[in-house]
């Protein structure tokens, strides 16, 4: 059986299969959302959103530098940040919902709940290049949606002009008991001047260094006079800094649906709740790499299916394949062994599709049937990418195709490997009609002949959906096998596969599942080492 070690290595690829096995769990419940999700967003009354145009100016009164009020500074109130929050700050907002009652109109009692979907209605954007505010309202309709808008904005320009007018009001009270003050003391410096005139004994410099201070502040009191003059007048004209550029219109409100209600959304929550309810299925009921085993057995109806742990190296050297490797395929064998054979098992091997490396699973299954003691031959016939050779140690050529073309003996093309009762017949040369060797006369005495001679016969095949060389190599054979990555496999190729086998009248007798693993066991040895080309006693062509 397999370690549990190297079935731990593979729990990314477990979910692959699962989502592979239960692609329709995942189609039925993604189903029901996406139905869900379109009878939300059809029953759920579309928002329209508009959008109003505030701009700040620097100064209330329009100047740009005061100086009466150059002892308060008002930087902090062009802070656009600032503005902004305080456009959507709740107590704007709850004043607004009070003046619209929003409660009424939206049919909601509590003051939290109302106040968190006015939130979620209100958006306020900055535009830092104007120096201005863009507030975005959304509602029902579109006459909701600008009366929103302007009530906000609207109360947002009256507080700044309640601030503009409350800001004048005490630069006039400033002004105005600056003015009593000044009063005061010409009242003061008259006295001292009567007081020094009927003193004989006063010094005249003093008294005119008095009059020249009265005089000034006689002229600052007619300054203040006229600033308190022109502060009157502007008190019937006063604004704010905040300025409407642009009112919301309902005849510019744009339809808007809820990010969770769109097409895209509506989609991915779908998929994510099939996933989700398949990964939730297997960790409550959980199901080991077994259960796996029998779901593709019983789905395909297939004699057996098993593991084929992939290091990336591989021979048949026996030190080099790890024990742990090996136990994958002694399962494999174990299952073998039960397969409906006469005294020997011709087996071609096959992969789903080229690209997908099976030289190192069919050489190691190969091995671990040898050790049980039973004789086992193994053919490369893929001659357009023949790979087994590398494997097995040994040069491509003489092979296979120079048996079938009369070039050469059997005891010429059979190779002796350097691990016990294991052979090796490699592809050979390719020929310019494959298929058509495979189906000559020397063919069928090959095939006669090795069935007489060894227990197991494995055919290296090419993959049936590529070249015409597999049908007639699956054709001749009891069982046919494909080989195909754990990760990433695909049931629909699986079932074209043995619909395309059953085109020449071959059955699928097994699937094995190729797992890539890490080892730190030594790579495949060089081709420098010697083979024999001694076939089995009492052998004869």
């Amino acid at each position: 059986m397999v370690s549990e070690q190297i079935t731990e290595r593979f729990r990314w690829e477990d979910c692959l299969y699962l989502f592979s096995s239960r692609w329709y769990v995942v189609l039925l419940i993604g189903s029901l959302v996406w139905l869900a999700g379109a009878s939300a967003k059809r029953k759920l009354p579309p928002l329209y959103e508009v959008e109003a145009h505030l701009t700040l100016q620097k100064d209330a009164s329009g100047n740009d530098f005061d100086p009466v009020s150059r002892r308060f500074p008002t930087a902090s109130e062009h802070d656009l940040l600032r503005e902004a929050a305080e456009l959507d700050s709740r107590t704007l907002l709850s004043e607004v919902a009070g003046a619209l009652d929003l409660s009424s109109l939206w049919k909601i009692k509590d003051v939290g709940a109302l106040m968190s979907r006015l939130e979620s209605r209100v958006e306020v954007g900055i535009l830092p290049e104007s120096h201005s505010l863009l507030l975005r309202a959304r509602g029902e309709s579109p006459s909701e949606a600008s009366d929103l808008a302007n009530a906000l904005v609207d109360r947002f320009v009256a507080r700044k002009d309640a601030e503009a007018r409350a800001e004048l009001g005490a630069r006039m009270r400033r002004l105005k008991q600056e003015m009593l003050g000044r009063h005061a003391e010409v009242k003061s410096i008259d006295a001292e001047l009567v007081a020094m005139a009927s003193d004989p004994a006063a010094n005249p410099a003093e008294s005119s260094q008095l009059r020249r201070r009265r005089v000034a502040v006689r002229n600052l009191i007619h300054s203040l006079e006229a600033k308190h003059q022109l502060a009157l007048i502007e008190a019937d004209e006063v604004h704010g800094k905040a300025r409407l550029v642009a009112p919301a219109r309902p005849d510019a409100a744009v339809a808007t649906t809820s990010i969770w209600l769109t097409v895209p959304s509506i989609f991915m929550a779908g998929l994510f709740a099939g996933f989700g309810t398949v990964l939730g299925l297997a960790v409550i009921f959980r199901r080991s790499r077994w259960d796996a085993i029998s779901h593709l057995t019983s789905r395909l109806e297939v004699h057996f299916a098993g593991f084929a742990p992939l290091t990336g190296g591989g021979s048949v050297t026996p030190s080099v394949i790890p024990d742990t490797i090996l136990e994958s395929y002694r399962d494999l064998r174990n299952r073998i062994l039960r397969l409906p054979a006469g005294e020997c098992v011709w087996m071609t091997m096959m992969p789903l599709c080229r690209k997908e490396p099976c030289g190192e699973a069919i050489t190691s299954l190969a091995c671990v049937l040898a050790d049980s003691g039973s004789t086992v031959l193994v053919i490369d016939a893929d001659f357009r990418g023949p790979s087994l050779h590398q494997y097995f140690e040994a040069a491509q050529h003489p092979g296979l195709s120079d048996y079938l073309t009369g070039a050469m003996r059997l005891e010429e093309t059979v190779i002796r490997s350097r691990r016990a009762n294991l052979w090796f017949m490699p592809s050979g040369p390719l020929h310019d009609d494959p298929s058509g060797l495979l189906i000559g006369k020397r063919m069928e005495d090959l095939v006669r002949d090795l069935r007489s001679r060894f227990d197991y016969v494995l055919v290296a095949s090419p993959s049936i959906h590529e070249v015409s060389d597999a049908g007639v190599l699956a054709s001749i054979s009891e069982f046919n096998t494909v080989i195909t990555p754990y990760r990433g496999i695909s049931f629909r190729r699986l079932h074209e596969t043995r619909v395309a086998l059953q085109t020449v009248g071959a059955p699928l007798s097994g699937v094995i599942l190729s797992t890539r693993v890490k080892t730190v066991q030594p790579t495949m040895r060089a081709a420098s080492l010697k083979t024999s080309r001694t076939l089995p006693a009492g052998f004869v062509h």
